[in-house]
């Protein structure tokens, strides 16, 4: 990853090697993959919990730091922060 811009409603990341990802804040929100979120999975793949919450059209991304050399965390305006996006997950978007 060599960049990232914050606009007014999306973010942008810079890949290098001309590859970009764009992704609005409310659609970064709604995929968060957090436990809280997408439910956990156990050893037997049995998934549990896991609520959907619809953000608000407003939501932004106050800030963002590093997890290790894997993924990137956002701090959004509704107060959620808990889930960590994997570089991985952030290129499908």
């Amino acid at each position: 990853m060599k960049s990232i811009m914050l606009f007014e409603s999306e973010l942008a990341i810079d890949w290098g090697a001309n590859k970009t990802t764009t992704i609005s804040y409310v659609r970064l929100r709604e995929l968060c993959p957090c436990a809280m979120c997408s439910g956990e999975t156990d050893a037997l793949g049995n998934t549990y919990g896991g609520k959907k919450e619809t953000p608000k059209k407003n939501l932004i991304i106050t800030q963002y730091k590093g997890v290790g050399h894997y993924g990137l965390q956002f701090f959004f305006s509704d107060g959620h922060k808990d889930g960590i996006y994997t570089f991985e997950l952030l290129k499908t978007l």
